[in-house]
Parts: structure tokens; sequence; C-alpha cells
């Protein structure tokens, strides 16, 4: 180990002369590892060789490594939450603090269970790629595809508030990326100034994925905050985060490269909504860009643009597109039956009949309340009696959220049927378990006992059986057909071309290393395929 310490750049992997502390290629000096990180050159899943800690929070600490094998650059997150973590004094073990043992456990299952979501999301453009998860020296590690960049916050530092132009061609495909995203079940809840990133090419991209409890304030953890960038909602132990919730960080973020500074914290704009921009910024923006803008900023959720397609749609002025996504939400939003669109001609008579009658009615009920206030047959004690007597009054809070953990999901949806105590609208996000059996439910949020309102949202991870999974048989398939069995079982994809006499070019020969058909390998785990090319050394035939 301290051989190759002396050896290797611990930033970028470079061969360094014996004796040499300074890198010639970027000019790091190995100088000493960050406190209670991994020391440098420590070798993770036998092929993983750790450098420089770039980053650490409540959750844990990421470094930048080196893959042995393929000899490329990657980032590994290892969950290491501080305040309730110690490392052992071999340097290399994680060990919960005494007392904290449970606590410790579900923030490691939620990281792993984060990590496997955020794995599901390879193949979009724009969104950095979990690699590799695995567990060791007592947590879990997560490996990201390690991109050349720098941080938009760095990057406006160094050139100043960006141009419109310039802001269309970084955010718009990012956008249409986070689109995909959110259609997948998975939300960020941290997009800011700091985790996104512009690369080399010119390109926005999504970094730093982290759980979600992280990302809100009354948790555990200490949260992950970017103060301007988080909603509202992420102030609450108990409002839902999602796919709204991002688009008030990347909007946040849009604000940021548009004026070189974040919009007041979302609790301070709650009592002054206003957006603090220079003018000269506003007058540069089109003016469909600055509505988009401040629609995505909206402080409450139910005011604010509440999906990625909508947000694009404003940004780029689509009026049509507009018109067809605002349809769609309206549609989402109504109850199921018949529709009818106001007329335009002016309001009848019955209309006026009906409103005076009502007007009526209000002030007698009025003078009835104040009359009769302490009588038996007063207004107020005429409702109690019918409410005490009513099975349910969907008032605010009418009901306690139940124990869903430990049911089966088909149950659950029944009971919302006829039980209302189950009068929520269900978010499902599946998971692996090796405990659990497929279907049942395996976590929920809010937790338990909270008070609902009839339509409130409540999350509910469910169990999709064990997490390891057999390959299936896939030799004489095209790839096409093979991935798309492999992505049903749950794993990724890669390919590699090589040259075969005997088998059509496209075909898939079998597996890469060796792997067998019937092998068992952890659901979300890559697995390379052997493609036939048309000459030796060719690669995909098809381009």
């Amino acid at each position: 180990m301290a051989e190759e310490t002396r050896t290797y750049c611990m930033n970028c992997f470079t061969a360094m002369p014996a004796g040499e502390t300074r890198c010639p290629r970027c000019g790091w000096r190995n100088e000493g590892q960050e406190p209670d990180a991994l020391p440098y050159a420590t070798v993770l899943a036998g092929k993983y060789l750790i450098g420089q800690a770039v980053r650490e929070n409540g959750v844990g600490i990421t470094y930048v490594a080196l893959e042995s094998k393929t000899n490329e650059k990657v980032e590994i997150r290892e969950f290491f939450p501080d305040n309730i973590a110690f490392r052992d004094p071999n340097g290399i073990t994680v060990k919960p603090a005494a007392g904290l043992e449970l606590i410790f456990a579900d923030y490691l299952n939620e990281f792993e269970r984060s990590n496997q979501n955020f794995a599901r999301l390879a193949g979009i453009r724009d969104l950095c790629e979990v690699r590799d998860l695995f567990a060791e020296n007592n947590t879990q590690y997560a490996v990201f595809r390690y991109t050349k960049s720098v941080s938009l916050r760095d990057y406006v530092r160094e050139n100043g508030p960006l141009p419109w132009t310039e802001c269309e061609a970084l955010f718009l495909p990012l956008i249409r990326s986070l689109s995909a995203m959110a259609s997948k079940g998975v939300e960020h809840l941290g997009i800011s100034p700091d985790t996104l990133r512009v690369t080399d090419g010119g390109r926005l991209i999504l970094s730093e994925f982290e759980m979600p409890s992280a990302r809100r304030a009354g948790t555990d953890i200490v949260e992950d905050i970017c103060p301007g960038c988080w909603a509202i909602e992420q102030y609450s132990r108990t409002k839902m985060c999602d796919e709204v919730t991002d688009v008030y960080g990347l909007s946040a973020s849009l604000f940021f490269a548009l004026s070189g500074s974040v919009p007041t914290e979302a609790p301070k704009r709650r009592k002054d909504p206003k957006l603090m921009i220079d003018r000269s910024v506003v007058r540069s923006l089109p003016r469909h860009a600055a509505a988009a803008i401040a629609n995505g900023l909206q402080v409450e959720m139910e005011n604010r643009t509440p999906s990625f397609p909508r947000l694009l749609a404003e940004l780029t002025a689509a009026s049509k597109t507009v018109t067809q996504v605002e349809e769609i939400e309206t549609t989402r939003a109504l109850p199921l039956g018949k529709r009818r669109r106001p007329h335009a001609h002016s309001l009848p008579l019955a209309f006026w009949l009906i409103l005076s009658f009502v007007v009526t009615l209000t002030v007698l009920v009025i003078l009835s309340v104040t009359w009769f206030e302490d009588s038996e047959y007063s207004l107020k004690s005429i409702l109690d009696t019918v409410q005490g007597a009513s099975l349910s009054s969907n008032a605010v809070g009418d009901y306690e959220l139940p124990n869903l953990i430990g049911q089966e999901l088909e149950e659950v949806q029944t009971l919302q049927d006829r039980d209302p105590s189950y009068a929520f609208a269900l978010d499902v996000v599946e998971e692996t378990s090796e405990t659990v059996p497929a279907g049942w439910i395996i976590d929920q949020y809010p937790k338990a006992g909270v008070p609902m309102e009839n339509g409130d949202r409540v999350r509910v991870s469910v169990s999709t059986g064990s997490a390891q999974r057999e390959l299936p048989e896939v030799a004489g398939l095209s790839y096409d057909e093979a991935e798309a069995r492999l992505l049903e079982l749950g794993f990724l994809t890669t390919k590699e071309f090589v040259y075969s006499e005997t088998v059509e070019p496209g075909i898939v020969i079998g597996y890469w290393e060796d792997h067998q058909a019937g092998e068992s390998f952890p659901r979300g785990a890559a697995v390379q395929l052997l493609v036939s090319g048309e000459e030796e050394g060719e690669e995909d035939p098809g381009e």
C-alpha cells in the first residue's frame, strides 16, 4: 500500500517518479488524506484504489478512485454519517455509535435502496451514472462515473452571469433528462449550482445523488442543504417531496446562472416572495422565460410549475405544447365524470334568483347563530350532533396514517376504496429484499401516526423479492433481444464486439469473463455481453 501511495498521484492517478510528491500532470501534492476518510491507496472490492476524499457531508464521504481492471477514474461514495457512526481504529471499518445501532441500520438500508434507484437511471443522458454497488467494511459503497467538469457555481464565478442564449444551451437538454428521471419515480432533491456541473464539452450534468433523508429537515442525518435552492416542503418533516421539489431547485439554479446569486431562502420568501434580480438581466430575458422561471420558483407547491415537461414548454414558449400539458395536468386533477365547458353568454335570470336565495339563507344562519348560540337548538349544537353520528367528516387531520409496513400492496389498495383511514393517494417505489416477499410493503413515508387530510400522498417501498437474479440464456439472440430479456430481470447491459467465424454479426456469443447462464447476480448489476462483429477488431456492425 505504501509503495503505491508514493507511486501514484492520489488525485488523477498519474504514475509519479520515485520520491516525488507533486504530480507532473495535475500539480496535486499527496500531502495527506482528509480526517476520518479512508487512507490513500485503500483497495475496495478488490479493484478500486482509493484516492483523495473530495466531498463530505452528513451522509458520507466521496473519493476519487482508480478502477484497476479498466484503469478508469471513478468516484466512490461511502456511507459514513459521522454524527451516528465512527471509524474503527484500524482506519477502515465503519461502526455505529453506542445505542444508535438500529438508527444506523435504517439509514444504511436507505442509502442502499436509494442507490439502487439511481442505478435505474443508467442510459439517461446528462445524469451521473451509477456503475457499481457493493457492501464492505460494515457499510455500503456506490461507484459513479467520473466526468471532468466544474460546478456551475465555479463556472459562473469565472465567467460571470450567463446570457439567456447560453443558459438555453445548457439547461434545456438537462431538463429533458430530468423529465426522464422523474418518469421513473426518482428524485434528486438537491439540484443546485453545486450539484450541477459544466463539462469540458459544454454540457450541463447533474451529479451528487443522495439519499432523501439528507435533503429534508428533521431527520437524524445532518441535512445537506443549499440555501436558496431548497423548496419550502423540504423544511417540513411531513410534506411530500417529489418532482415539483426538483423543479424548484432547477429553477433556482437557472436564476443563479442568469443573475450570479440564488433566490432568498424559501421560508423567508413565504413572507416576501419577490425575486430580487437586476433589471438589466430581466430586460435581457424573453418575457416567456422570465415568467417560466417565476412560476418554477413559486413558494407554495400548489402554485408552482408541477413538472419538467411543463417547465420546458414554458421556457421554450411553445404555446401549443403548454396548452397540451396544461390540459393533461388538469384532466388528472379533475374527478372522473362528464365535464361541461362554460358558456360565453351572460348569466341567466335563474342564477340571480339562486344567488339571492343563498344570500338570504346566509343572513338567517348568522342571525340564528347569534341569537341561539347557547341553545340546544343552535346551529353549533346541531352540527356537533350530526358530526358525532357521522363515520367521517372529511375534516383536515380527520384521521391518522395507519402503519402500512408488513401489509400486502393489493390489500392496501383494496382498503383505499372502503376504509376512511386509507383515503390517501399512493406512490409506489419498488426495491429488492432478501427477507420480504414480493408485493409486500417494506417502508412508508410519512410514518404511521401522522395526521392526514383526504387525498394526501403516501409513498411506499414495495418488495420485488430477492436481489439475486439468474442470468438467462442469451447466446444466439440479437443484442436487442438479449438486452430486453436482461432488463426485464433488472440487469444493466454493456456489449463488447468480437470477431467470430461461426456466429452471424450482431448476434450474442455469450457472457464476458466466462460467466454462464444460470449464475446468480444482484439485481441492478451490469452484465457485459460478447457480440459478433463483422471483422476482427471492428466495433458495432450497425455503425
